[in-house]
């Protein structure tokens, strides 16, 4: 009985989120308040990172533009020391440039020369960390060639790294994010193999955490192949969350589902905290991805 109202009541959230969508997009309804107040204090001395797909384009459920004010909200609310997007066009880059002025840095590269070409861009705060190294690899058989694709990927994928250095503690750690592709499971346990690749290579220079959207469960072949390098941190987080990540503007939500989105990091560093950002403004979706946040001892 309780999965049954449970349906309902989705789609019923569902249908307002879309009035008041269609309303905004006509320039006759606007959010009263777009702060986020439930947004957990970060863990005494972690580093929190976060992962967000944004949602390429513009949605019946939400316009870039008016999503990208939900986003910055968010972003105002968590904190974070870096975070990586995923989907983030042109567009989405200059709101999130614009929006974080000079608090934050962005490193990273549009994944091939397509008009509407999309970044796995990594963020930092530029108070607290001097860039070290920063870098863009492709998901393929010849990662530094730009635009290059293989495994019966549909689009060239990629990976973004920026590796940071801590201005107060020296400390060092590097922020890899990326994209899967959709399609093949095939092709993301091929692509997964190539980013671990990168990702123990940078484990060299020091701790690495690996944001992204995988477009793949817990326990297929593709996660197998990141978590048999790297920790899950919602398996190793003290203070952790469950459930889906990809929602679909909220109709994806009925039944079990599980995410696709994750925050792995380097075998042994700890973990405080794992929480999927699931806010909504007025009942409107920030993205059709639920966000990620992590603390961690970085």
């Amino acid at each position: 009985m309780q999965t049954i109202q449970t349906f309902f009541l989705d789609r019923k959230a569902n249908l307002t989120a879309l009035v008041l969508a269609v309303l905004m997009m006509l320039g006759r309804y606007a959010p009263a308040d777009l702060s986020i107040t439930d947004a957990p204090e970060r863990a005494e001395g972690a580093t929190r990172v976060i992962s967000f797909n944004l949602r390429c384009k513009d949605d019946i459920y939400g316009s870039v533009k008016n999503r990208g004010k939900f986003i910055l909200a968010a972003l105002e609310a968590y904190a974070p020391d870096s975070f990586g997007v995923q989907e983030a066009t042109a567009q989405w880059l200059k709101l999130l440039d614009e929006g974080l002025g000079d608090r934050y840095a962005r490193v990273g590269v549009g994944r091939d020369s397509s008009k509407n070409t999309e970044y796995s861009a990594v963020y930092y705060r530029t108070d607290k960390f001097e860039l070290l190294d920063s870098g863009t690899r492709w998901l393929s058989k010849t990662p530094d060639k730009a635009g290059s694709k293989d495994f019966l990927s549909s689009l060239p994928r990629i990976c973004t790294w920026a590796t940071l250095k801590n201005r107060q503690t020296g400390k060092v750690y590097t922020h890899l994010n990326t994209h899967l592709d959709h399609v093949l499971e095939s092709t993301r346990e091929q692509q997964a193999q190539v980013l671990v690749a990168q990702a123990k290579a940078l484990e060299a220079k020091g701790p690495v955490v690996c944001t992204g959207d995988f477009n793949t469960e817990e326990g297929a072949k593709a996660y197998k192949v990141v978590a048999a390098a790297l920790d899950d941190t919602k398996f190793t987080a003290a203070e952790s969350d469950s459930g889906p990540t990809f929602h679909d503007y909220g109709r994806r939500l009925f039944g079990k589902q599980k995410p696709i989105d994750f925050v792995f990091v380097t075998r042994g560093v700890p973990a405080a905290r794992y929480k999927i950002i699931d806010n909504t403004m007025d009942g409107m979706y920030l993205s059709d991805h639920y966000g990620l946040c992590a603390d961690l001892a970085l």
